[in-house]
């Protein structure tokens, strides 16, 4: 009997707690992003500790052609709705920022080559897409990183490999695999 009431009291307690993160679930205007392992068996993906913030994945031994590994962020967007010319202005910084990126990875002895970078729709939301080769000690590696706007969160998924094909391959995955819960804004 005793059991039963500290069963149903332990209970009563967390009830608040649920009811909390369902009703803000429901506020309008949130996005909740999750990004999904597109394949376990493939790829051993690990997330932060305190939250489903950022995320790792990498390409188990034999699994892929190349090595690969994919990261992931979450924050909050600026807005639920980029402007276009805005985003394109955005995208023009990008060679100027390699620029000064590479001036600091020179000294580490490795290069910084954009190969390619502009605005685009991922998965029907505004993105901003670049590619970059690093050459280094080890040989060139390619990175293919696509942050998208997807209403209130700011995603950024970002794919490295030997491999430029795989690389972008990889990239595109995570993204089909990224599921989008939206609550609008009533009007």
């Amino acid at each position: 009997m005793i059991r039963a009431v500290a069963l149903v009291a332990g209970l009563a307690t967390l009830l608040p707690v649920f009811c909390i993160q369902l009703a803000a679930a429901q506020t309008p205007g949130t996005t909740s992003v999750t990004i999904r392992n597109p394949d376990p068996a493939k790829w051993a993906g690990r997330s932060n500790l305190f939250g489903k913030s950022t995320g790792e994945f990498v390409c188990r031994p034999l699994a892929c052609p190349d090595a690969a590994k994919v990261t992931a962020t979450i924050s909050s967007s600026p807005t639920r709705s980029p402007d276009p010319q805005a985003l394109a202005k955005l995208a023009s910084q990008i060679p100027a920022s390699v620029e000064r990126a590479n001036q600091d990875a020179a000294a580490a002895g490795r290069k910084l080559e954009r190969v390619s970078s502009g605005t685009t729709t991922l998965r029907g939301y505004p993105a901003i897409v670049q590619e970059l080769r690093v050459v280094g000690e080890k040989g060139p590696a390619y990175l293919s990183k696509a942050t998208l706007f997807v209403k209130s969160a700011l995603v950024s998924i970002s794919s490295f490999s030997p491999s430029h094909d795989l690389a972008r391959r990889n990239r595109d995955l995570f993204i089909k695999a990224m599921d989008v819960t939206d609550t609008p804004i009533p009007r």
